[in-house]
């Protein structure tokens, strides 16, 4: 069945593989019902703040990202200015973390253009400011707060002053995000904890109905042309899935991608979407080029110790 558009669409689905499944339905709503009070409280008062901690590969980012994607902004014109209203703003912490380079990376985040001269913490703090204002910013997230940890240049009750002072000041809802290890940080004093609550995005801990229900849906969302049985107990795939994962998904998802690639979904010339049927061989294969000579012991090892 040669149809090329047809088999464009599809590669363009496996590439773009998202599932929203319960847990992140939770964070989600979590994170509306915290713009929600601002909105109506005038933000006036403390915003909510909250971590988001999950082990690496459990799908932080790529979910916090659809979440900002899901909530993109708007062009305003206001006494002929245009003002590029964005409610919801993701950027990646600076590395090595830095106050001036946290306040820099707000603004490239804000899609303003950087100080010419080389500022001071003053200089950009102010135009950071100014912007949070003007686009009328509802919700700040800030990821890789790892890096927080890892800094040399700061101390970290500095840093969580700083990033605290941001939602004070700016009228902000603050959202963390970082492997189990930033906890941490929400600890150094009462007043973090109190304000700082936190939510873990965590793998799936057993093969059970979820796993299977998430694995369903991602065959839903890729819609093959024939039935694959990808969370089927009955197909032995749900079993395959979770012994080499472990409940991580950014492994199942790029596991599944790296299988359609060996089948040539990706090549320019692919135009038969009926070829690319998914196997055990293939899928193992997959896994294999996905986590090389991985050592199991020491995989399930690392994933316990957090």
């Amino acid at each position: 069945m040669h149809n090329l558009k047809e088999a464009k669409d599809f590669a363009e689905r496996v590439a773009n593989i998202y599932v929203d499944y319960p847990r992140l339905e939770r964070i989600y709503d979590m994170l509306s019902s915290m713009r929600c009070l601002g909105e109506f409280n005038g933000r006036t008062e403390s915003q909510s703040n909250l971590f988001i901690i999950g082990q690496s590969g459990v799908g932080k980012t790529k979910m916090i990202k659809k979440y900002t994607e899901m909530n993109k902004g708007y062009v305003k014109i206001d006494d002929a200015v245009e003002y590029d209203i964005k409610p919801v703003v993701y950027l990646e912490l600076p590395n090595p973390f830095t106050i001036l380079e946290l306040y820099q990376s707000i603004i490239r985040a804000l899609g303003a253009p950087q100080i010419a001269y080389r500022p001071s913490i003053g200089d950009v703090k102010r135009q950071a400011f100014t912007l949070l204002e003007k686009q009328q910013v509802e919700m700040l997230i800030l990821d890789e707060m790892d890096y927080v940890l890892n800094s040399r240049y700061i101390k970290l009750q500095e840093a969580m002053d700083a990033i605290k002072h941001i939602g004070n000041v700016a009228k902000v809802s603050l959202v963390c995000i970082g492997t189990p290890p930033v906890d941490n940080l929400r600890k150094l004093n009462f007043q973090y904890f109190r304000r700082f609550p936190k939510i873990e995005l965590e793998r799936f801990n057993k093969m059970d109905d979820e796993f299977c229900i998430f694995l369903n849906s991602l065959e839903k969302q890729i819609n093959p042309v024939e039935y694959i049985g990808l969370g089927d107990l009955d197909t032995q795939l749900p079993q395959l899935f979770y012994s080499m994962s472990k409940g991580v998904v950014s492994i199942i998802t790029r596991t599944i991608q790296e299988a359609y690639r060996l089948l040539g979904v990706f090549d320019k010339d692919f135009d038969d979407i009926s070829k690319a049927k998914l196997n055990v061989d293939t899928i193992y294969t997959a896994y294999k080029n996905i986590v090389g000579d991985i050592d199991m012991n020491e995989f399930e090892k690392a994933i316990y110790l957090n």
